[in-house]
């Protein structure tokens, strides 16, 4: 008798919750919180593209680099000039001493990927871009720098010429110091989706719910944005800039000054989305960063 009473009572808690389910999806203004993937990069559009970086990847593609035999997290990103954390961040690594030989990683600190011409030399390569040969031998991992093939592709470190080099550009990086947007989860993460790079973070909210700015900035974009929706981009100065997507409504204006923690839209699902949510990303020098790096580890 007691375990049918049990019975009875799991099925009526199953019937309540779906029931309570049911119901806030019939209250005016709610919609539940099932945010799935979006802002898919379709043919021919340009993805993110909000400032663009002279001698820059095209936005939204960034260089892969291809675990070789011996390597290490630690040897890779010093290739590059950029602590071993920057790259597990931007490849959601969590133990940096696990990787494997032919894994794809993303490198942050790459501003362009140059294709070999005919009887050119590494020399010359880094002669115009304005970087020591010695950082092109070793972020492209070259045996022998006097054998360039034509075609072959040599990733371009930020360098000195440009004045943001990778280690200045990590430096600046606002890690941990950012406020958070919304109240809400994170339900799509930073980095590779369906086989895409995904330049932010999508934090489900409720729909209406204030957004905010996570840092004091001038206001250089407004309004729709493609797949995006209704968005808003702050400049934050020294190369620092955020992109909010999909809100519902967008309350401020370009030239605007907004201070931090300042409400700048209501969270919504316009654009490519399939539920309510805010789509954060976080720029430096054109170049997108986890903004869970930059986040503050507790949320207010």
């Amino acid at each position: 008798m007691g375990r049918l009473v049990k019975k009875r009572l799991n099925t009526w808690t199953v019937f309540l919750a779906a029931g309570v389910f049911l119901a806030a999806c019939l209250v005016p203004g709610r919609v539940p919180l099932m945010a799935a993937p979006d802002e898919a990069i379709l043919s021919g559009v340009s993805y993110g593209d909000i400032s663009g970086v002279s001698k820059s990847l095209p936005a939204g593609e960034r260089y892969v680099y291809h675990v070789r035999p011996g390597d290490t997290l630690e040897a890779i990103a010093g290739r590059f000039g950029l602590p071993v954390t920057v790259v597990q961040e931007a490849n959601g690594i969590h133990d940096a001493d696990v990787i494997v030989e032919g894994q794809a990683l993303q490198i942050p600190g790459v501003v362009h990927v140059h294709t070999v011409l005919p009887g050119e030399t590494l020399s010359d390569i880094a002669r115009d871009y304005q970087v020591p040969v010695s950082r092109l031998v070793d972020a492209n991992g070259l045996w022998n720098p006097d054998r360039l093939v034509p075609g072959q592709q040599v990733a371009i470190p930020a360098g000195d010429g440009d004045n943001q080099s990778a280690a200045a550009v990590t430096a600046a990086l606002p890690v941990n110091q950012l406020l958070w947007p919304v109240v809400g989860w994170v339900s799509s993460p930073f980095g590779w989706r369906d086989g895409r790079p995904h330049e932010g973070v999508d934090i489900a909210a409720g729909e209406g719910e204030p957004i905010r700015a996570v840092r004091s900035g001038r206001v250089t974009f407004a309004g729709p944005r493609g797949t995006y929706g209704n968005a808003v981009i702050i400049d934050h100065g020294h190369g620092l800039e955020t992109l909010y997507a999909h809100a519902q409504k967008v309350l401020v204006e370009p030239g605007q000054w907004v201070e931090a923690g300042e409400v700048i839209a209501l969270v919504g699902s316009t654009g490519r989305s399939t539920g309510p949510h805010l789509h954060l990303e976080v720029r430096l020098n054109g170049i997108p960063y986890d903004p869970l790096l930059c986040l503050t580890r507790t949320r207010v």
